[in-house]
Order: C-alpha cells, then sequence, then structure tokens
C-alpha cells in the first residue's frame, strides 16, 4: 500500500533538493493594516499591509496578509547582506487593477538613489495573481540592502504584493509542479496529467524518468509531443511535460489508484516527483463542475457555504467519504485542513482548506 502522507508531501511541495532561503515574508506576522510591513523601510509608507479574507485569487498564497500601493511610485527597502560570490533568485507575487512597473533593486543604503544593480524589471498587467521571478547569476558587487521599486501613469491602480523570496541558488536543484493530482476515472479509461518541471540550479542537468504506479497501466511521458524518459535542461529552464495512463478494469468503484512520475539526477544528487491519484468511479471531475459560487470560499480556512439543493458528498484526496447530508439552498459546514471534492447533483468542485 502506497503511503499516501509521504506522497502528499511531495506533491505540495514537489522538491526534494531545496536552494537555502534567506527572506521569505508572506506579511503576515506583527503587521497591521494600513501600516508599513514590519522590517521593511518604507519612509514615504507608499507601500503599506492589507487584509483580506481568502475569498479571492490567492490559491498559491499563504494566510490573508499583503502589502499594497496606489501611489505613481513607491519604494520599500530589505537590510540584507548580499554576496557577489554568490547565486540568487528573487520571486515575488504581484496583482494589479490597472498597469503598473516592477523592478527589484540591489544598493547599499534604503533610498533609490543608492540603488545600483537592477534585478527584475517587469510590467504588471490587469488581471489575476501571477508570479515574478528573476535568476541572478552575478552580482555587480556585495550590497547592504535590496529594493522593490513601482511605478504607474494611471490614476486610482492598485498594485498588491505578496509571498517576496530571496533564495540562494545551489548548483543543483529541481522541482517538478504538477498541473492535476486527482481526476475520478472509469475503470479502463485512458487518463490525462501532466506537470512542470524547473531547473532551479545554476548548473545543466541530465534527468532520468522512472514511472511507478498502482491499478494503471501502459504509463507514458511526453515532451513536446515524444516520448520521453531522459532528457537535458539549462539552469533556469522550464520543460512541461503530458502523460497518459489507463486505468486498469479489475479496480473496484471507489477504489484509489496512483502514477508517480520520478526525476533523477544522472549524478543522483536531486530527484523530485509528481503524483496522479485517481478514485475510481463512473463520473469525471473534468466532465462536471459547479458554478464558481456554489462552493465558497475556495480557499477557505475551515468554513465552507455549499448552495444547491440534494444529497452533497465531500470526500477526500484519497476517496473516503467525510461527509454526506442533504442541502436545501445553503448550508455552511466546517472541514479540518486539507484538499477536498464537494459533489452535488451530479457536479464535483475541488475545495481547498487551509
Amino acid at each position: 500500500m502506497k503511503k499516501f502522507v509521504v506522497t502528499l508531501f511531495i506533491v505540495l511541495s514537489a522538491s526534494l533538493v531545496y536552494a537555502d532561503s534567506i527572506l521569505y515574508d508572506s506579511f503576515e506576522y506583527a503587521n497591521h493594516d494600513g501600516e508599513s510591513p514590519v522590517g521593511w523601510v518604507c519612509d514615504d509608507n507608499s507601500f503599506v499591509c492589507g487584509y483580506l479574507e481568502k475569498d479571492h485569487n490567492r490559491i498559491p498564497h499563504n494566510g490573508n496578509w499583503y502589502v499594497y500601493t496606489n501611489n505613481t511610485e513607491s519604494w520599500m527597502f530589505m537590510q540584507m547582506f548580499i554576496s557577489d560570490e554568490l547565486k540568487y533568485r528573487y520571486s515575488l507575487w504581484a496583482i494589479t487593477d490597472g498597469d503598473y512597473h516592477l523592478e527589484i533593486w540591489a544598493g547599499n543604503s534604503p533610498d533609490p538613489s543608492a540603488m545600483t544593480q537592477l534585478l527584475l524589471n517587469e510590467n504588471v498587467s490587469n488581471g489575476s495573481y501571477e508570479k515574478f521571478s528573476a535568476y541572478i547569476e552575478e552580482m555587480a558587487a556585495d550590497y547592504q540592502y535590496f529594493g522593490i521599486h513601482a511605478t504607474t501613469t494611471g490614476s486610482n491602480n492598485y498594485l498588491t504584493i505578496d509571498e517576496v523570496n530571496v533564495d540562494m541558488v545551489g548548483k543543483y536543484d529541481i522541482e517538478v509542479t504538477p498541473a492535476n493530482y486527482y481526476v475520478i476515472a472509469a475503470p479502463g479509461s485512458q487518463v490525462e496529467f501532466k506537470c512542470l518541471f524547473s531547473n532551479l540550479g545554476y548548473e545543466p542537468a541530465n534527468v532520468f524518468i522512472t514511472k511507478i504506479s498502482d491499478y494503471f497501466t501502459n504509463v507514458h511521458l511526453y515532451k513536446d509531443g515524444t516520448a520521453c524518459t531522459y532528457f537535458h535542461v539549462e539552469p533556469d529552464e522550464s520543460i512541461r511535460f503530458d502523460g497518459v495512463a489507463t486505468f486498469t478494469n479489475d479496480i473496484e468503484i471507489g477504489g484509489l489508484g496512483w502514477v508517480d512520475i520520478i526525476f533523477t539526477l544522472d549524478c543522483d544528487c536531486a530527484t523530485a516527483m509528481s503524483t496522479l491519484w485517481a478514485t475510481a468511479g463512473y463520473e469525471s471531475v473534468a466532465e462536471h463542475s459547479i458554478t464558481a459560487t456554489s462552493v465558497y470560499p475556495n480557499p477557505s480556512s475551515g468554513d465552507v457555504t455549499i448552495e444547491g439543493n440534494g444529497i452533497v458528498s465531500i470526500t477526500n484526496i484519497l476517496g473516503q467519504v467525510v461527509l454526506t447530508k442533504e442541502i436545501i439552498e445553503k448550508e455552511t459546514v466546517t472541514l479540518p485542513k486539507g484538499i477536498y471534492f464537494v459533489s452535488i447533483d451530479g457536479k464535483t468542485e475541488k475545495l481547498i482548506v487551509e
């Protein structure tokens, strides 16, 4: 029997070899709404903290706090020793209701005039949260600060920033992010899955692919339409993979199958894995989906409102039923942290409780 607890950890974090993080700030601790973020230098208070319940597009993020600005120009600085002998990766998530230009700089004091090396240079367009990342192979000098700079030509536009992260990049560091990790499929049917492989290290790598499964046969992984078991990847390169596997006919309805795709560097110095879980059934999550307002908020902190009429069934990622009850128009239920699938009236939606 496959141990799900171990695999779920791999699915969510995906990488088994990490770069050393020297800053990770999701603005969750000690901050106050409408005030400058703790630990940052914001002399003009152009960047301030905000709080919003998680009923919006914040799936990649932890918690409900963030920083935002609606000024035409804004700076925030973090004191940090940055060595010219190391390699770094800077990243953050951003969203705007207008158009903002976003930069990350390095310098030796918390002042715009002291920022001398441009590390990231991006435009944030009106839409949903985007991750912006820059791999810095060479620092021009040792620095004491880095700064985040935002400008806009619009009026009354807002820019929101979350999950600021600075890593020291290691020689070998790989990550696999699954695009889908749970399906409901009929016995004997073919299941499709996708994942994104990323080389986060500063060395090129040769990678072997190994496939292990239970209740699945004919497991194949494709890169650019060609079956793949071995490939080369450059530093900071990401490769998308498409996969197919056939659910066996001998699995009982309600039974659970899985497929592991294991990526191993040819030096045996790093491994990452993506897992697909599948419950045997006659309905597919891909074929039916509840409207966006039927299960909310999603993600949730525990209390979930379900709209509809009929018997609602909530299962966890193992396919185990955790709740069954009749819903008339609307009802709120409380769930512990986890990933669930809410089914009512023949329709199913994935629910995340954080």
